[in-house]
């Protein structure tokens, strides 16, 4: 009995030195970098990545590993954040293949009500767990609170933007 009560003492202990751990890892929100999305003076979106820098005529994005220049006077309007299809994109993938691993791992082809095979609990998961996950993020697409900023090749109104994102 005292070796049970031993080692249940181990494992909380080695759980919040854990999480202590995870919760140190975090990132510092004063020095992450926004996310836009720019558009030329015709409205096409002409880039995407995180601000790195801005100048008087150059503002320096980065994407993808890759830092990427575009002139000023070429910004038509930035918006802030990812867009709304992103996040329906990202919660159908989650909720669907989370939902159809479940399924797949629940199937009994035996079962006396409901038996269904491996194939079909996994095709009902990816279903069911898509348009759900679909559903939820279109909810926080709506409220995720994006802004717009007009540029129209201003730089004095592009050093105000970046100062404030």
């Amino acid at each position: 009995m005292k070796t049970k009560i031993k080692l249940i003492k181990k494992i909380v202990f080695l759980f919040f030195l854990i999480l202590s751990l995870v919760s140190y890892s975090q990132k510092d929100t004063k020095n992450t970098k926004e996310f836009i999305r720019v558009y030329n003076l015709k409205g096409k979106k002409i880039s995407k990545g995180y601000v790195q820098f801005t100048n008087d005529s150059i503002l320096g994005l980065k994407k993808g590993g890759k830092l990427e220049h575009i002139k000023i006077r070429d910004i038509g309007r930035i918006k802030t954040k990812r867009s709304a299809g992103h996040n329906v994109l990202l919660s159908a993938t989650v909720g669907g293949g989370t939902l159809g691993l479940f399924g797949a791992a629940t199937a009994d082809p035996d079962a006396w009500i409901l038996g269904y095979t491996a194939a079909e609990g996994f095709a009902g998961g990816v279903i069911i767990g898509g348009a759900t996950g679909a559903v939820c993020g279109g909810i926080t697409g709506l409220l995720k609170n994006s802004k717009t900023y007009e540029i129209n090749g201003d730089s004095a109104k592009m050093k105000l933007i970046i100062d404030n994102l």
